[in-house]
């Protein structure tokens, strides 16, 4: 089924709207005014003639104009009749924002709404859910959520409040959603439903989920393998613990699907598997700003100007099966003619000491192992806490610039590049140099990553993902 018209409504109804600026109802229709919602709107509300500037109509049936996407808002009791009215004018999509149904208890609720909309063309989200977030169509869950940039990520899940924080992160982290859709306790459209319709989707490049139960798992299996991993699908599934199964029950109404059942249907399909949000958010940039077109292998080379973090991160690459393998003969040569012989150390991992912070020799360096014919990948580490410092040095106003033009440009072979750049910002300026500096290497498909253990954990999957598409 084509889900195109739930991303793309031509008009938007909310029945239960509300002159509360606290209110869910209310919040949904000023983030459609704030962000330039472009179809038509329609607040339902008997009471009030007008909301936010918009004319109200007394029911869903006196606004006498098809209908694509139906949020509501009213006490759980008064939602069947309210289905039941959406179903008679032929309303395409209903999102329920109400809870208290089956993750109360109140199954009878939920077999009534199934009643409504048997055999209609009416679909339903949720109940217990916030619906449908569309860059392109300038839907928004909450007035304080702007839609700044259009995404290739499309994401569904079954938690509303982690939808809303995931596509906060996406905007500190520079990667962006085409949609993300909550759908609650999936008592009609289902989470296999929505992955089968962005499988097909050619603005979807990206497809991720948080999953807390499966309702059919055959159906589940059959269409990750026909995916088979050619769009890469993040799946980060929670409720493994006891205390973790029981909140699910309580969430969404959800039993809890076997972790056993899932990783097997995981690694039979090419399917990505995630513990934690953190590993979310990291796996899904690492998949979207990665130059993926030469990653063959897990022999990396570690680049930093110190010890120390050089010798942690080369155990927590071989703790995730990477290989800090010694450098050509040839290339350790050339790095000899670049470095001077104090303070440095020409193996793997390699200590650039105080030449790191020049980005001339940086970008020699990374020359050097780029046409290292025995290195797959490089991990770098830059610090934007000595920025300020390098350009006075430098007399230039973003050094950051010039690192980034150095490295594109001597990256001759296009090895896979993810950097490192720890977050400890005391000031403003820190900042503002992060978010340039993460931004222009992320344009050049090196992804940034605020620690070591992130980075690393993220270039595994995303490397055994690739690695088992070749087989």
């Amino acid at each position: 089924m084509s889900f195109y018209n739930l991303i793309n409504p031509k008009s938007y109804a909310v029945i239960g709207a509300s002159t509360n600026p606290r209110s869910g109802s209310y919040r949904f229709i000023e983030a459609l005014i704030n962000n330039g919602y472009k179809g038509k709107i329609f607040p339902i509300n008997p009471k009030i003639e007008e909301l936010q500037g918009l004319k109200t109509y007394p029911s869903i049936e006196s606004v006498n104009e098809p209908i694509d996407y139906v949020l509501i808002a009213v006490p759980a009791d008064l939602v069947p009749e309210e289905v039941r009215k959406c179903v008679k004018i032929n309303v395409k999509f209903i999102v329920i924002f109400t809870s208290g149904f089956g993750e109360s208890g109140n199954k009878n609720l939920e077999e009534e709404i199934k009643t409504a909309i048997k055999g209609s063309n009416t679909r339903i989200l949720g109940p217990n859910c916030i619906g449908v977030f569309s860059s392109e169509s300038k839907i928004a869950y909450f007035s304080d959520q702007l839609i700044l940039e259009e995404g290739n990520i499309s994401f569904i899940s079954q938690s509303g409040g982690l939808t809303r924080t995931l596509i906060w992160v996406g905007y500190t982290r520079d990667f962006h959603f085409r949609t993300a859709i909550s759908l609650g306790n999936q008592i009609d459209i289902t989470i296999e439903e929505l992955i089968d319709f962005f499988l097909v989707d050619e603005k979807t490049d990206i497809i991720a989920a948080y999953i807390e139960g499966i309702k059919n798992g055959k159906e589940f299996y059959r269409i990750l393998k026909k995916n088979n991993g050619k769009k890469p699908i993040i799946i980060l599934k929670c409720g493994r613990s006891q205390s973790g199964k029981r909140a699910i029950r309580s969430h969404t109404g959800a039993l809890a699907s076997s972790d056993h059942l899932i990783e097997s249907i995981m690694n039979q399909t090419n399917t990505i598997l995630v513990q934690t949000f953190e590993e979310l958010t990291d796996t899904i940039l690492m998949v979207e700003k990665l130059r993926n077109d030469s990653l063959n292998g897990k022999n990396v080379a570690v680049i930093n100007s110190g010890g120390g973090l050089s010798v942690e991160l080369t155990d927590i690459c071989e703790s995730y099966g990477f290989n800090v393998i010694q450098l050509s003969p040839e290339s350790v040569k050339e790095l000899a003619e670049i470095l001077p012989t104090v303070n440095t150390i020409l193996s793997n991992p390699l200590d650039l000491g105080a030449s790191g912070f020049d980005p001339e020799i940086f970008g020699k360096v990374i020359n050097v192992i780029s046409r290292d014919p025995k290195i797959d990948v490089i991990l770098t580490v830059i610090e934007v806490e000595r920025f300020s410092l390098l350009n006075k040095r430098y007399q230039t106003e973003d050094i950051g610039e010039i690192y980034v033009k150095n490295i594109y440009d001597n990256n001759v072979k296009n090895k896979p590049i993810v950097l490192i750049s720890p977050k400890s910002w005391e000031s403003v300026p820190n900042f503002i140099f992060y978010s340039n500096f993460q931004d222009a290497l992320h344009r050049i498909k090196i992804p940034v990553f605020p620690s070591s253990e992130s980075a690393i954990r993220a270039l595994n999957k995303v490397i055994d993902y690739h690695l088992s598409l070749k087989k």
